[in-house]
């Protein structure tokens, strides 16, 4: 009788928790929802999934979920939740993971209860329901020994499966770098286990993280093993950088043919990310090209979500490719780009399933394509308020999470760029106008945040509409504790204010992000600069007009920057048109802020050619994707100066958009002056393009002469007399402005005469700070060494550019080596990569002299010189100088570029010669900017040479009797080459690992 009692109290006390824990789930809100894609998976003992394919899975019958229920085990529950979860249908999943959590742990099964948990954690993610996941997770963990004391392989895949779970749900919350730490501890078990299948996945999840927090080089190396197909056995990330790794051919063909088929899905989504982190680093072909790989591949798969996710990929990829071909003012290729961009978000629309983030992501961007380009908005007004709704509606339907927060930001802003089309239809700006609706403060202490619908109306826009998507943007932040989506949201109202004029409100968000962006636990200087730079905008422009207040906000932009110079690569996301668009404006605004005076004090003068020639190192910094570039930080700019030329005048000509302004320091003086031109931005940029096309031209010299005359006016004219009042200046060293630098400045014309045909020896500079100042630049070359090379002869088209042929290479070369003997030349089929790098490694080279076709632009892809049969990019030209000891220091002091050209419609391709001056650390570069005749050239050079042969001849000195010479000679005044000598520092780049 005693045992019956205890086993009838034994299944009473069995049936009651069931009871319990099924009217529990009763009660559960039943909200359905199509899967998200995700690189976590639900988990189990055995790791079989019930559907290998996402999207793929059938439904149970209903005769069998009946059996199921009444069989009331744990595994029976688990089984019904993964085909819940499976379906979309995640309330329900959520149901019978808590059955089968009870049912485990009456059972007494630990770690089946943990991973039940810990499905049951990632199935309320799907719900946005975090109170509940955070709970089932941290109970999860809490039954799960410790990694040091696990008995067996099994706890320890457990363990590693939960951690990926818990990551998951770090990232959706916004708690990115809790997340990254996660994922490396699953990642490390992965590897300890030699389990491909969980740590290919978790290496995904990394790379989101690295990419959230803007590390593209670490996301790029983790991702290559995900892709390839040779690595499932190593187990180990490459070491290789990104620009390495591109260049190597497997990529491609793992993802059409993989070695392992339960490795496909995988290796599609691996493929995907590292196209966008291609694009993100400014790989732009190469991104494209990939993805549209990999989407061939995901359409014959039939993967509706993943094909989604690639389409939305190569949106955002096309778009990028038509902001730089815009940049480039190649038109045409931009808007063929930004077609293929609208045609992939609309297709991804319509591909992702309803209600998921995806679908909306691809709405938005495609919004935002459409409102920022007035011909779209022109003829698809109304399709693009459509548009809007069904983003509404899609918004309202999504589980709550940091990327709901973004979303709703981003919608905030298209919405923006939507009223002020509307309110100026002929896309005039009315920046100056008060709108008569003013937004709600949404920014004050205790201010409530209105949750009523935001749907407005087919025709119009209200601004109140709005300031209520930043509010719940700024609202949901908030309740999810992340803090970096509640400064982003709080920092894009304040813009919001701003652009409305509202500056009280703008000041007050702005002032709240910038707070939360500094706080401790954050600590996001990204973000940090960009509500500085705000707040020094809204203290200028607004109603207060607090000059001082302004200037002490852009300071604190252009500080964060500085120590973010490492960084400008997750800081410019789409690579250099974000650069233009982000982070130049800080500089430039800020100068035009310290020169709003007729007549600015010292210390204003000072920090604005401080800020203009930071601009510069920033922008190489961008050009070669790194912050590598290293600066005189030690010395003024001043004390620079003074070493590096005591006879040198050294003009800083900065382009406002009202005037153009110079700041000139005369030799032996420690005063500046201050000197301006009384012209706007577009009129010199104009000038500058048409000057630019009359040199391209023969046949134009009048025209060459012309605007050169208006040039010098701006230019020289207003320091003519200080320069000529001291008697001590020889040499003018002009550091321009980026579109100045593509001008040659001994071209002026004052008149009567060219500015070279003055007394004057012409130096341009990239900056001072660039600028090696440790010895005299009138240092007499000694043992000089020089090495020559160059093709002459027609090649085949070299990545489908061809060039013709060059008359004078050898008459060049040998009229050189006449008067300064060429120890080494490599000539035509010897000149190749291998061949150059190996003599110079051998031989320390005084001067490196090359006349072979070349281009430089503001694109680090479209510079190069041509070798044979191969393009030599600046990134060959990394090993050029070999740097052993302090003693063994191998410099290039001089690198002649005879025959090279700028990129036509770039007003920045002078940044290419920069970079390859810098990659291969030669002190001076003596180049052409401009077609020039090849006769002419070779003459100029020729005499160039003669002239630095000579006893304490500068190289400055040198180049000006050469030109001089030239214009005497009967035949050469209309055409006579205008190569640039640009001095800059010895010692180059500064190789900085990849951060671990």
């Amino acid at each position: 009788m005693k045992p019956f009692r205890q086993r009838f109290r034994r299944s009473l006390r069995l049936f009651t928790i069931i009871f319990v824990v099924g009217l529990t789930a009763f009660f559960a809100v039943n909200v359905k929802a199509q899967p998200i894609s995700s690189t976590v998976q639900i988990m189990g003992r055995d790791t079989a999934l019930p559907c290998p394919e996402a999207g793929r899975c059938g439904v149970l019958k209903q005769e069998d979920a009946v059996s199921l229920i009444q069989s009331r085990s744990p595994q029976a529950w688990q089984n019904l939740a993964r085909t819940s979860y499976a379906a979309g249908e995640f309330a329900e999943a959520a149901k019978y993971w808590r059955q089968a959590v009870a049912g485990f742990e009456v059972g007494g099964d630990w770690l089946n209860q943990a991973i039940a948990l810990g499905n049951l954690s990632l199935t309320y993610q799907q719900l946005g329901d975090w109170k509940e996941a955070n709970s089932a997770i941290g109970k999860s963990r809490s039954l799960l020994p410790e990694e040091s004391k696990v008995k067996s392989l099994v706890e320890l895949k457990a363990i590693g499966q939960i951690l990926d779970i818990q990551s998951n749900g770090q990232w959706e919350q916004g708690q990115i770098n809790l997340a990254l730490e996660t994922g490396k501890q699953a990642t490390n078990i992965y590897v300890k286990l030699k389990d491909d299948l969980g740590w290919k996945p978790s290496l995904i999840a990394q790379v989101k993280t690295l990419q959230e927090l803007g590390l593209y080089q670490q996301a790029c190396q983790a991702i290559i093993p995900v892709v390839e197909s040779n690595n499932s056995e190593n187990f180990v990330i490459p070491s290789q950088d990104c620009q390495q790794l591109i260049s190597q051919k497997l990529i491609k063909e793992s993802v059409k043919t993989p070695s392992n088929p339960n490795l496909k899905n995988i290796q599609i989504t691996g493929a995907r990310l590292l196209g966008d982190v291609w694009r993100q680093l400014g790989y732009l072909k190469e991104s494209q090209q990939l993805l549209e790989e990999v989407e061939q591949v995901v359409t014959q798969q039939e993967s509706p979500q993943e094909q989604a996710l690639v389409l939305l990929s190569l949106g955002d990829t096309y778009q990028a490719l038509g902001n730089r071909n815009k940049f480039l003012s190649e038109l045409k290729q931009s808007e063929e780009y930004y077609q293929k961009a609208r045609d992939s978000y609309g297709k991804s629309a319509v591909v992702a399933a309803n209600k998921s983030f995806v679908k909306v992501q691809a709405q938005l961007n495609l919004l935002n394509l459409l409102v920022k380009r007035k011909s779209e908005f022109t003829g698809n007004a109304k399709e693009i308020q459509q548009l809007r709704l069904e983003i509404l509606s899609q918004l309202s339907k999504l589980p709550r999470s940091h990327k709901l927060v973004y979303a709703e930001v981003s919608l905030m802003n298209s919405l923006v760029e939507l009223n002020n089309q509307l309110e100026t239809p002929n896309n005039v700006s009315n920046s100056s106008n008060v709108n008569s609706e003013k937004i709600f403060n949404y920014c004050l202490p205790n201010s409530a945040i209105v949750a009523e619908s935001v749907l407005g109306n087919i025709e119009s826009v209200s601004w109140g509409e709005v300031g209520r998507l930043g509010a719940k943007a700024i609202a949901l932040a908030k309740d999810l504790g992340d803090f970096r989506a509640t400064a982003y949201a709080l920092g894009n109202l304040g813009t919001v204010y701003e652009k409305n004029q509202q500056w009280l409100e703008a000041q007050q968000c702005t002032e709240q992000a910038l707070l939360l962006s500094q706080n401790i636990q954050l600590n996001a200087p990204d973000l940090a600069y960009q509500w500085q730079w705000q707040l020094g905008r809204i203290r200028w422009l607004g109603e207060a007009k607090d000059v001082e207040g302004a200037i002490g906000a852009y300071t604190a932009a252009f500080n964060t920057l500085q120590s973010l110079r490492n960084d400008f690569v997750p800081i410019s996301r789409d690579g250099q048109f974000d650069f233009r668009d982000r982070v130049e404006p800080v500089y430039r605004e800020f100068v035009d802020l310290l020169l709003q005076e007729n007549d600015p004090n010292q210390e204003n003068l000072k920090q604005a050619r401080n800020v203009i020639e930071a601009l510069q190192v920033a922008e190489l910094d961008n050009f070669f994707r790194d912050g590598c570039v290293v600066v005189n930080k030690a010395e003024e700019i001043d004390g620079i100066a003074d070493k590096y030329d005591p006879t040198a005048a050294v003009i800083h000509a900065i382009i406002l958009p009202n005037r153009l302004a110079i700041i000139l320091k005369l030799p032996g003086q420690s005063e500046l002056e201050y000197h301006t031109a009384s012209v706007s931005e577009k009129t010199i940029r104009t000038t500058l393009r048409q000057l630019g096309e009359y040199l391209e031209e023969r046949g134009k010299n009048p025209d060459v002469i012309r605007t050169a005359k208006q040039l010098y006016q701006w230019v020289f004219k207003p320091l003519e007399l200080s320069i000529d009042k001291n008697l001590n200046v020889e040499t003018l060293v002009f550091v321009l402005d980026r579109p100045l630098q593509k001008i040659p400045m001994n071209i002026l014309h004052d008149g009567k005469q060219h500015l070279i045909q003055k007394k004057y020896d012409i130096v341009l500079a990239p900056g001072l700070q660039l600028t090696n100042a440790k010895e005299s630049q009138d240092t007499r070359f000694k043992d000089i060494k020089i090495f020559a090379g160059g093709v002459d002869e027609k090649q085949l088209p070299i990545e489908d550019v061809e060039f013709e042929a060059i008359k004078y290479l050898k008459e060049e070369i040998n009229g050189i080596d006449k008067v300064m003997p060429v120890k080494k030349r490599l000539l035509n089929a010897e000149f190749t990569i291998a061949k150059i790098r190996q003599l110079i490694a051998l031989e320390n080279y005084s001067i490196i002299h090359i006349k072979t076709h070349g281009q430089f632009s503001s694109q680090p892809e479209k510079t190069f010189l041509v070798a044979y049969r191969s393009f030599l990019r600046s990134k060959d030209l990394d090993n050029l100088v070999k740097t052993g000891s302090e003693g063994d220091r191998r410099t290039i002091e001089l690198l002649v570029l005879s025959a090279c050209q700028t990129a036509k419609g770039d007003d920045r391709a002078t940044l290419g010669l920069a970079g390859l001056a810098v990659r291969s650390g030669a002190r001076s570069t003596l180049s052409t900017l401009w077609k020039a005749d090849d006769e002419a050239t070779t003459k100029l050079m020729v005499h160039f040479y003669n002239e630095l042969r000579k006893p304490g001849m500068k190289m400055a000195r040198a180049l000006h009797t050469a030109q001089k010479i030239l214009i005497e000679e009967d035949g050469y005044k209309a055409h006579i080459p205008h190569p640039q000598l640009a001095h800059t520092r010895s010692e180059g780049v500064k190789v900085n690992h990849p951060r671990q």
